[in-house]
C-alpha cells in the first residue's frame, strides 16, 4: 500500500483533495453551540392543593407522589418541597440514563394513576421536563408605561409564541410572566344573602346556562344534522344576563344584579416579570439540537423583525439574552488559540527540523484537523467550546507521529538509503511502537468519554476531539506524511539551520555526558529522578480542591428570598426598590427580574427549583465586561445586604459543570420537624461565624402565619352544617369556583365565581362572611380565631424529611477550603445528632465526589486494556511495568506543575493528568523502541546512542505539545489554565526525567537478566 501510494502522485493528490473537501463540508455542516448539550435528567412535578397547609400538602400530596415514583430504577434522587397550597417534586434520573423521554412518559402515566388517591380539590400533577437546559434566545414584551394592560401584553406574547414555534429549528417556546386570563364573577355577598343565594347556587346557575353541550343529531338516509342550543357563553353581557333565581316572593334575579363581571388577569398573580422595572412577559426560545446557532438566530431575527413591525407603539420588544453572541465569542477565542498554536508549532518545527522537514510535518496539522472535523460529523459531535478545546489540546499532540516518522525517513536517507527504502524502513520500524503509543494515549482519554452523567457529557467533547485527532495523526503520518518525506527529503547531508534546524553541539555533548554518568551511577540516578515526583506528591496534599471554576462571563445572577408570609405583590414592591438601588452602580447594561419563580435559564446549568414561591425573585444582570462583573458581584453583595436587611440577597457567579444548589450544603435527615429546625439553627450559627460565608439558608422554613378557626360544632349541627361544609364554603368564597368558559378564538377563558376581593382582605372580612345553611350565618356567630405560626416549607429527599443548610460564600473563596474549616468547627463544638438523625455533605463537594467516582470507575477496565496494549507491543511485563512507573511519575509531575502555578485541584486537572499519562507513555515507548531496535541490552554505549538518536524528535514533540497548550495558558481565566498547566508542565518535566529514568531502568533490568542467565548457566 505504501509503495503504491509513493509511486502514484495523482492518488496522493486525490486523497489530500478528499480530506480538504470533506473537512470543509464538515465545517459548514457541523452543529454549533456555546456549550455541550447535557441530557436533561431533571423534571419538576407541580401539584396545587389550594388552601392547604404545608403539613397537609406533604402528607396528602408529596408523600403519595413519592411512594408511587420511588420504585422506578431510573430515579437517582427524588426531592420534594411542600409549601402552603403547592407541592413541587424534583425528579433526578440516574447518570446512566441517556434516553430520558420514554422514562418521563412512564412517570406521567404513574402520576395519572395516583390522581384518584389525592384530595378532590388537588390539581392534576404536572410533570415538566423541558426546562433543564439553557434557552438559546430570551426576548421580552413590555409596555412603555406602567398602565399598559397585562391582558394585551399576554395576547401579543402568545401570538409571537405561535409564530416562533413555526420557525424551522425551534424546539420550544416558553412564556414567563404570563398569568391566566379569566372571567371573574365577584359576588356581593350581602345582595346574594338578600336573594337567599349561596355562592354554590350562583355557580350552579352559571354552569347550567353555558350550553356548550351537544343536543343530539338528526340522521336520515340522506344526511345527518347536529343539534346544539344557542346561548353558550360568548361575552360578559351574556353571562350577566343569566337568571340565577326566579320566584314569586323575591322576583327574578339576574347575575348582574348581585355580582360584578369583568375579564381580567387571575389574582393573585402566580409570577411577575419585570423588564427595565416595568411588568412584562418573557419568551424563552430553545433551538433543536444538532443545528448551527448562527443560521438559527438569523431565522429568529427575521421573524422577530416582522412581528415588531405590527406592534403598537406603546409595546416594546427587546432581546434579553442571545446565546449566539457568546457562542461566536467563545468559539472565536478558541479558533484564535488554534491559530496561535499552529504558528507556534510551525516555528518550533522550523527551529528543530529545518525548512523542508518542518513543511512536511506541518502538513499533518491541517490534514489531521480536517480528518478530526469529518470524524466529528460522522460521530455527531457538534462544534462547541469543549470540542474546539479538544482540537487545541490535540494541536501539539497531532504532530508527534509525523515528527517521529519524518525524522526517521530523514535519518535513513542520510544513511544512503533510497527514497522508497527509507519510507518502508521507517514504517516497518515505527508502525507498531507508534500504534502502541497512540492506543495508550487514546485509552488515557477514554475514561472521560465513557464517564456517564452531566460531567461526562460536559467534558466528553474534549476527549473525543483528541481521540479523533490521534487516530487521524497516526493514519496520516503513516501514509501521506511518510510518503511526502520520502519524496522531498534528499540524501544529501547539507548542514545549516535551513536544512536541519538549529543544532546545539555543546548542549548535545553535555547531555550525552550526563547520560553516560547516569549509567555509571544508575541507583543514584534513580534516587535523584524520584525527587521531583515525590515533591509533586507532597505538593498535591497542599492543593485546594475545586470542582469546576466559575465562568468568566459578563453576566451574573441575583437571588432574593423574603419572609415566607409575603405576598407576591409585596415581593414586587421590595424588588422595585432594590432594582432602583442596583441601577446606580456603574457598568450595568441590563437588569431584569422574575418574581414568584426562577428566571428563564440563560446558562446551561441553572436550576429551576423555586416554582410557586411568592417570596422569591431572581435577576439576570448583564455587565459591560467580565472584569467589571467580578468586581460588581462583591460590591453589590455588601451594598444590598446593608440596604435591604429584610431580604436575603445572593449575588452569584455563574458556575461551570453540573449544577448544585449551594457551594456548601449540610443536610440533616430526621422525622421530627421541630428537632430538624433546632439542629439546623445550631448548624447555621456555626456556619455564619465563618468570615467567608455571607449567607445561610435552611430548606425547612417556618414562620408562615396561619389563622385557626375554632368553630362551635354543636351550633353548626343545629344549623344543619358540618365542619367540612363550612371549610368548603369558605374555600369557595375566598378562592372561587370555576364554572363555564368563553371560547375566544383559539383560547378558552374560564369563568370563576368568587367573593369580591375587597371583602376578603383581613380577618374582619373573614368573620363578616356568611355561611349558607337553613339560614345565613356569619362566621363570627359560631367561630373564634387565633393566629399561629405554621410551617412555611417542608423538604424531603428520597422519602425522608430533611433540613438542608445552604451556605453561600464570598466571591473567589474556594468551597473546599471553607468546608474543611467547618468540619473542624463541628468537631471542636462536638456537634452530635440525636438517635434517628444523620448528617450528609452536599453542594460542590458531593457533586465533585460523584463525578470523580464515575470517572475513576472506568479506570480499572481502561488500565487492563492499556497494560494489554503495552504487553503486546513489547512482549514483556517488566517493560510494561517500567512504562507505567514513568506514567505515575508524570501524574506527580503534573500535580507539581499545578502546585507551582498556584491553581486549585479540580476536575479539569484530573482530565489533564489522564492526558498527561498518555503523553508520558508515548515518550517511554519511543525510547524503549529505539533501545530494542539497537539491541542495546546492558551495553552503555548503545544505550546512550539510542537515547541520543530519539532525543531530537522527543524534544521536538515535547516543545510542540507545550506550544499547543500555551494559548490556553495565556488566555487566562479559571477554567483552562489549570488543565493546560498540568499537561504542559508535566510533559516538560516528564520528558526530562524520561531521558534518564527509562534508559537507566532499562539498563538495570538488562543487567539483572544477564546476571540471572549467568547464574542459571553456571548452575
Amino acid at each position: 500500500m505504501i509503495s503504491y501510494l509513493f509511486h502514484h502522485g495523482r492518488f496522493q493528490a486525490l486523497v489530500v483533495a478528499l480530506l480538504i473537501v470533506s473537512g470543509l463540508a464538515a465545517i459548514s455542516g457541523l452543529p454549533r453551540s456555546e456549550d455541550p448539550r447535557i441530557t436533561n435528567r431533571i423534571a419538576i412535578v407541580t401539584t396545587a392543593l389550594p388552601g392547604a397547609s404545608a403539613e397537609r400538602v406533604e402528607v396528602q400530596v408529596s408523600e403519595k407522589l413519592e411512594q408511587k415514583l420511588k420504585s422506578q430504577a431510573e430515579i437517582k434522587h427524588l426531592s420534594s418541597v411542600s409549601r402552603p397550597g403547592l407541592s413541587v417534586l424534583t425528579i433526578e434520573l440516574q447518570d446512566e440514563v441517556t434516553n430520558a423521554p420514554p422514562v418521563w412518559s412512564r412517570m406521567r402515566d404513574l402520576l395519572s394513576d395516583v390522581q384518584p388517591e389525592l384530595p378532590a380539590n388537588a390539581s392534576t400533577p404536572l410533570l415538566d421536563d423541558e426546562r433543564g437546559y439553557a434557552y438559546t434566545r430570551i426576548v421580552s414584551l413590555h409596555g412603555s408605561h406602567n398602565q399598559t394592560d397585562a391582558s394585551t401584553l399576554n395576547r401579543y406574547a402568545k401570538e409571537l409564541q405561535n409564530q416562533l414555534r413555526n420557525v424551522s429549528g425551534v424546539e420550544l417556546v416558553h412564556l414567563f410572566g404570563v398569568n391566566k386570563e379569566e372571567i371573574q364573577v365577584e359576588v356581593d355577598m350581602q345582595k346574594a344573602a338578600q336573594a337567599q343565594l349561596s355562592i354554590y347556587d350562583i355557580a350552579q346557575a352559571i354552569e347550567g346556562a353555558d350550553a356548550k353541550v351537544a343536543a343530539g343529531t338528526l340522521i336520515n338516509s340522506h344526511s345527518q344534522i347536529q343539534i346544539e342550543l344557542t346561548g353558550a357563553f360568548d361575552s360578559i353581557n351574556r353571562i350577566g344576563a343569566i337568571v340565577v333565581k326566579n320566584s314569586d316572593q323575591t322576583g327574578q334575579y339576574q347575575l348582574s344584579d348581585i355580582a360584578t363581571i369583568t375579564r381580567t388577569i387571575k389574582t393573585p398573580y402566580q409570577e411577575i416579570a419585570l423588564i427595565d422595572g416595568k411588568p412584562g412577559v418573557y419568551l424563552a426560545i430553545r433551538m433543536l439540537p444538532k443545528l448551527r446557532i448562527d443560521t438559527f438566530s438569523d431565522r429568529i431575527d427575521l421573524k422577530i423583525k416582522q412581528f415588531e413591525e405590527d406592534l403598537p407603539e406603546q409595546i416594546t420588544l427587546q432581546t434579553i439574552f442571545d446565546q449566539r453572541g457568546y457562542t461566536d465569542l467563545r468559539l472565536g477565542d478558541l479558533m484564535n488559540n488554534i491559530a496561535v498554536g499552529f504558528v507556534l508549532i510551525l516555528a518550533v518545527l522550523l527551529l528543530t527540523l529545518g525548512f523542508k522537514a518542518a513543511l512536511i510535518v506541518g502538513t499533518a496539522l491541517p490534514l489531521t484537523v480536517l480528518f478530526t472535523l469529518v470524524s466529528m460529523q460522522m460521530y455527531g459531535l457538534p462544534i462547541h467550546q469543549m470540542s474546539v478545546t479538544g482540537l487545541v489540546v490535540a494541536l501539539g499532540i497531532m504532530v508527534d507521529n509525523a515528527i517521529v516518522i519524518t525524522d526517521a525517513v530523514q535519518r535513513y536517507r542520510q544513511q544512503g538509503k533510497s527514497a522508497i527504502a527509507a519510507v518502508q524502513a521507517a514504517v516497518a520500524h515505527f508502525w507498531l511502537p507508534l500504534l502502541g503509543s497512540t492506543l495508550t494515549t487514546i485509552l488515557a482519554f477514554a475514561p472521560i468519554v465513557l464517564m456517564p452523567g452531566p460531567a461526562g457529557e460536559f467534558v466528553g467533547g474534549i476527549a473525543l476531539s483528541v481521540i479523533f485527532a490521534l487516530i487521524g495523526s497516526y493514519l496520516i503520518s503513516h501514509s501521506l506524511v511518510v510518503v511526502f518525506a520520502g519524496r522531498f527529503l534528499h540524501s544529501s547531508s547539507k548542514q545549516g539551520f535551513w536544512h536541519q534546524g538549529i543544532r546545539l553541539p555543546a548542549l548535545s555533548k553535555q547531555f550525552q555526558l550526563s547520560l553516560q554518568k547516569s549509567l555509571i551511577y544508575p541507583k543514584t540516578t534513580l534516587i535523584l529522578v524520584f525527587i521531583l515526583p515525590i515533591a509533586g506528591f507532597i505538593g498535591a496534599g497542599k492543593l485546594t480542591e475545586q470542582f469546576f471554576p466559575p465562568s468568566d462571563r459578563d453576566m451574573f445572577q441575583i437571588e432574593v428570598h423574603f419572609a415566607p408570609h409575603l405576598s407576591i405583590e409585596a415581593s414586587q414592591q421590595h424588588i422595585l426598590a432594590m432594582d432602583q438601588a442596583i441601577r446606580t452602580f456603574e457598568g450595568i447594561e441590563k437588569l431584569d427580574w422574575m418574581i414568584g419563580t426562577n428566571f428563564p435559564s440563560f446558562y446551561y446549568n441553572m436550576l429551576q427549583r423555586n416554582r410557586g414561591a411568592n417570596n422569591y425573585a431572581q435577576a439576570l444582570v448583564k455587565i459591560r465586561d467580565f472584569e467589571r462583573a467580578n468586581q460588581l458581584i462583591t460590591e453589590l453583595q455588601n451594598e444590598l445586604d446593608q440596604a435591604f436587611p429584610a431580604a436575603q440577597t445572593l449575588v452569584r457567579k455563574l458556575e461551570q459543570g453540573p449544577p448544585f444548589n449551594a457551594p456548601i450544603e449540610l443536610r440533616i435527615y430526621g422525622p421530627n420537624l421541630d428537632t430538624l429546625a433546632e439542629l439546623g439553627q445550631q448548624l447555621r450559627t456555626l456556619l455564619i461565624a465563618h468570615p467567608s460565608i455571607t449567607h445561610t439558608r435552611p430548606t425547612l422554613v417556618s414562620g408562615s402565619p396561619k389563622l385557626w378557626l375554632a368553630a362551635d360544632e354543636a351550633a353548626l349541627n343545629h344549623a344543619g352544617l358540618t365542619l367540612t361544609a363550612v371549610a368548603t364554603q369558605l374555600q369557595a368564597q375566598f378562592h372561587g369556583i370555576l364554572t363555564g368558559s368563553i371560547i375566544d378564538q383559539t383560547e378558552t377563558v374560564a369563568v370563576r365565581v368568587k367573593v369580591a376581593d375587597k371583602n376578603k382582605e383581613n380577618s374582619d372580612d373573614l368573620f363578616a362572611s356568611q355561611i349558607q345553611a337553613q339560614q345565613a350565618l356569619f362566621v363570627e356567630a359560631f367561630a373564634s380565631g387565633q393566629l399561629k405560626p405554621s410551617q412555611g416549607i417542608i423538604s424531603r429527599r428520597d422519602g425522608e424529611r430533611l433540613n438542608a443548610i445552604e451556605a453561600y460564600l464570598i466571591t473567589g473563596v474556594l468551597p473546599q477550603t471553607v468546608l474543611n474549616d467547618i468540619s473542624k468547627s463541628l468537631a471542636d463544638a462536638k456537634f452530635t445528632l440525636p438517635h434517628g438523625y444523620r448528617l450528609e455533605i452536599g453542594g460542590e463537594a458531593q457533586k465533585r465526589n460523584e463525578a470523580v467516582g464515575k470517572l475513576l470507575a472506568q479506570v480499572g477496565i481502561i488500565l487492563v486494556l492499556l497494560i494489554t496494549v503495552l504487553v503486546l507491543s513489547f512482549n514483556s511485563f517488566t517493560t510494561t511495568a517500567l512504562i507505567l512507573i514513568n506514567a505515575l511519575q508524570a501524574v506527580m509531575l503534573g500535580l507539581l506543575s499545578v502546585f507551582i502555578g498556584g491553581y486549585p485541584f479540580g476536575f479539569t486537572v484530573i482530565i489533564g493528568l489522564l492526558g498527561l499519562m498518555g503523553l508520558a507513555i508515548n515518550a517511554a515507548i519511543v525510547i524503549l523502541s529505539e533501545l530494542n531496535a539497537m539491541q542495546a541490552k546492558s551495553d552503555k554505549t548503545k544505550i546512550t546512542d539510542a537515547v541520543m538518536t530519539c532525543s531530537r524528535h522527543i524534544s521536538s514533540t515535547t516543545i510542540t505539545t507545550v506550544g499547543g497548550f500555551l494559548p490556553l495558558i495565556l488566555a487566562g481565566g479559571g477554567f483552562w489554565p489549570p488543565f493546560a498547566v498540568a499537561i504542559a508542565g508535566g510533559t516538560v518535566l516528564t520528558t526530562l526525567l524520561s531521558f534518564y529514568f527509562v534508559p537507566v531502568a532499562y539498563f538495570l533490568l538488562a543487567k539483572r537478566q544477564n546476571n540471572l542467565r549467568l547464574t542459571s548457566s553456571n548452575s
